[in-house]
């Protein structure tokens, strides 16, 4: 019989789980179950519930294309690390770059993580605006066409615990009701995307396409976000559909085939 006390098992578990974390690195992004195994000496069961815990927590994330594992969201705002994750979009720099060439805005890929949505990277045009999205930050999910156009492709479970929350307005134009946003989600299912002018700054607007993966999930968006005075209503068409080509590009990319 195991008489240590709950707090020494705890503890190791931490440390254990530390251990894997510090195994990813430059040249070392991505590892395998038996790789994580080998490498810090544990029975592969308690490897497997170690990297189970780590994923649950969003430290670490499944490759869906290579089922190895990388550092996760989680990590992102833990002392401005850059991580892995962004691995498995690299492959779109391209489809983004050419986004970024034909409309001449800037243009993202962004994830959820709770109730916020992620800047996994930015690719800026010639003439970028002052945005506050950058790598790693966090915005708003209700008031972004970044953040809705993955949320309201998220299961039912998950939308109404997102529309449990208080809204803050940021603009006369800002939605906060939860019906209102349930309505608004339910017309970008139905359209392929999101836009949000003057949402969340005056002056601004947000269009965004859902990005899925092989499990025919929307894991993220491609969003292109403009002033007003550059990006017209009449606009709007162009964009739409080369943001929304964009997006199938990359969910082709990720193993999804409509």
């Amino acid at each position: 019989m195991n008489n240590d006390p709950p707090a020494k098992a705890i503890l190791s578990s931490v440390k254990n789980a530390m251990r894997i974390l510090r195994l990813f690195k430059k040249g070392q992004e991505e590892l395998s179950v038996t790789e994580i195994t080998r490498l810090i000496d544990l029975p592969k069961s308690t490897t497997h519930r170690l990297i189970t815990g780590l994923v649950d927590e969003g430290f670490l994330s499944k490759n869906p294309k290579t089922n190895h594992y990388r550092l996760g969201l989680s990590l992102l705002t833990l002392g401005g690390v850059v991580f892995s994750h962004r691995d498995l979009y690299l492959e779109a720099q391209p489809i983004v770059d050419n986004l970024v060439d034909e409309l001449g805005e800037t243009a993202h890929i962004c994830l959820l993580e709770d109730h916020e949505v992620v800047y996994l990277f930015r690719k800026e045009c010639d003439q970028p605006e002052r945005l506050l999205t950058y790598m790693g930050r966090k915005n708003p999910i209700h008031c972004t066409s970044e953040g809705l156009a993955i949320m309201a492709f998220q299961k039912q479970k998950r939308i109404n615990s997102f529309l449990k929350n208080t809204f803050y307005s940021y603009t006369e134009f800002t939605l906060t009701d939860p019906k209102e946003l349930r309505d608004e989600m339910s017309k970008i299912r139905k359209k392929g995307y999101a836009i949000t002018p003057d949402h969340f700054y005056k002056g601004f607007v947000g269009i965004a396409a859902p990005i899925y993966d092989h499990t025919e999930n929307v894991v993220a968006s491609v969003s292109i976000i403009s002033s007003t005075s550059r990006l017209s209503e009449e606009r709007y068409p162009l964009f739409i559909d080369k943001i929304k080509a964009a997006s199938s590009q990359i969910s082709e990319m990720l193993g999804y085939f409509k």
